[in-house]
């Protein structure tokens, strides 16, 4: 096992939380039943099944980190059957994408990073190993796992150009916490850097590529079936704008007049990357006298709506997949893109703006393949927006797209064969 001693700031910062713990209890107590499972009271009727057998915890933070752990998760359950899997994640928003997906066998909100929850969660949960998805980094939680001596993995690593000089300024805090790890599985030879800056032995790191390109596109029936349930029709053209982030509506949204106009059959998904801005996006569509209609709300019997707002979890792929082109968010506005081949799995061509570091290695060989296009403003994407509507230009750059995601794919494999080592073999269990 990993020896790994606390310094003096992993020990005030473990007093700062308990001493805050008083607060976030009654906190808990007042609001709603599902915050107590962020204190680490889980209901004892569902984690009752985990006191026997192997159970591997998976932490996710949001619904981006489990739609990318995805693949693993279905990967790991067909080489490990009796296993039994539990996924948390911090966010509402996750957890019910992750029940909806089937993502793993018990579901919950991760407990907050202070003693007493932390205490609570590992005698619920039991694990035999801990993975953590991408960039969660909890100090308590790690030095609890090397206390309990429980193999801590980092899976589909990453750490964001945006966030690396955060942790490099809390070194004395964090590079403890990363040294915690048995094995650090990341996406990118540039993550690997930067692990390596905050202190992680080399020999630790692997590079495995992204988990999130090895996700498979929704089934043609799936997506029929949505998109008859929104009274899409045979004629109609369908665009997505999807994870919009804060900003980037307002560079689309003036914009949307002119493309009902000039395309009688347009219909526009309109995605925020949070729900809660879905209100505010519809305001700002009658703000420019466009009629909208929200996802929750609508049917196939009431489209006289032209713009849908999407406010439901895990519908995207399926806006994706029925579209001649999509614009993926976060790239308009410096947040660095999300999931921009989310939309390539289904051979749709992808537009972008230009702030892509964090998914600089996909954007790059999505461009050079011509499945994709990068502008500087919404106003700049116009012209490529309207291009590929046209049936023929959206096939043949959709395929080109569909092809870039191919030649990312693989990362799930190898992950799963780091982590293997670390598993129990359960297979002879189950027969």
């Amino acid at each position: 096992m990993i020896a790994q001693r606390k310094t003096a700031a992993v020990i005030i910062y473990q007093w700062i939380l308990d001493f805050l713990y008083p607060l976030a209890k009654l906190i808990g107590v007042l609001a709603k039943e599902s915050s107590r499972e962020r204190l680490g009271f889980y209901p004892p009727e569902e984690t009752k099944p985990l006191a026997l057998g192997d159970n591997v915890w998976i932490h996710a933070a949001s619904a981006g980190e489990v739609n990318a752990i995805l693949p693993f998760s279905q990967a790991l359950r067909k080489a490990r059957p009796g296993l039994k899997l539990i996924l948390t994640t911090t966010s509402q928003t996750g957890k019910q994408l992750a029940i909806e997906k089937k993502v793993a066998d018990f579901i919950f909100l991760a407990p907050l990073d202070m003693t007493r929850p932390l205490r609570r969660a590992f005698r619920a949960f039991r694990p035999s190993v801990i993975l953590v998805a991408e960039t969660e980094f909890w100090p308590n939680c790690f030095f609890r796992a090397l206390q309990n001596q429980v193999p801590l993995l980092l899976v589909n690593g990453r750490v964001s150009d945006k966030s690396f000089p955060s942790y490099r300024r809390l070194r004395a805090l964090f590079g403890p916490t990363l040294r915690c790890f048995n094995q650090c599985l990341v996406q990118t030879p540039g993550d690997r850097d930067k692990l390596i800056g905050l202190g992680v032995p080399e020999k630790r790191i692997q590079v495995m590529g992204q988990m999130k390109y090895d996700l498979s596109a929704p089934s043609e029936a799936r997506a029929r079936e949505w998109g008859d349930s929104l009274g899409l029709g045979p004629e109609d053209v369908l665009v997505t704008l999807g994870s919009l982030r804060e900003g980037e509506e307002d560079q689309w949204i003036p914009e949307i007049p002119a493309l009902l106009a000039r395309f009688p059959k347009l219909k526009l998904v309109l995605a925020p990357r949070h729900i809660k801005n879905a209100g505010l996006f519809q305001k700002k569509l009658a703000d420019v006298k466009v009629s909208s209609a929200l996802r929750s709300r609508a049917s196939s019997t009431d489209v006289s709506a032209r713009v849908l707002v999407l406010d439901t979890v895990g519908e995207l792929s399926l806006a994706y997949h029925l579209s001649r082109v999509a614009f993926v968010g976060g790239t308009l506005v410096p947040i660095g893109g999300h999931n921009v081949m989310e939309p390539a799995l289904s051979a749709v061509p992808v537009l972008l703006g230009p702030h892509t570091q964090n998914v600089s290695e996909a954007v790059e060989v999505l461009l050079a393949q011509g499945g994709g296009v990068q502008g500087l403003s919404a106003r700049e994407l116009i012209p490529d927006l309207m291009r590929l509507i046209d049936p023929a230009q959206s096939r043949i750059a959709g395929e080109r797209a569909r092809q870039a995601v191919l030649t990312l794919q693989g990362a799930t494999g190898k992950n799963l064969k780091a982590v293997l080592a670390y598993l129990p073999d359960t297979r002879t269990k189950t027969e």
